[in-house]
């Protein structure tokens, strides 16, 4: 084999992963969940800021944050986790929470917050 196609060897894998990089900008936009228990909006804009609505049978929740990308994950600073009806105490304990830090993933344009309850993880329209 010549240099030339083992570079090319070497070369692919880069050019792949680069050609299919998200950029932050990708991540701008508004993403939504509808289920039993209401309905979630999260809009990213690209100053970094977000905006977390909740509504339900009880009104409207609110919540403002900044996100970034770090270390190829998506993190969402000051993310709240609003209160579900739900009366299984082990998820009330994954659904409910105080601001925090949410380091997570977007897939196939889903903020992926909770893996095994895919109903509660915003898409982006």
């Amino acid at each position: 084999m010549t240099k030339f196609p083992k570079i090319l060897l070497l070369l692919a894998p880069l050019c792949l992963v680069l050609f299919w990089c998200t950029h932050e900008e990708d991540y701008v936009g508004t993403y939504k969940c509808k289920h039993e228990y209401g309905e979630e909006t999260v809009t990213l804009y690209p100053d970094h800021s977000f905006l977390q609505i909740f509504a339900d049978s009880n009104g409207v929740d609110s919540n403002e944050g900044r996100w970034r990308t770090e270390s190829n994950r998506f993190v969402l600073d000051g993310w709240i986790m609003f209160k579900a009806p739900i009366q299984d105490e082990d998820i009330k304990l994954r659904l409910e929470g105080k601001k925090r830090f949410v380091f997570t993933d977007v897939i196939n344009n889903c903020i992926i917050i909770q893996e095994d309850l895919p109903e509660f993880n915003p898409c982006k329209e």
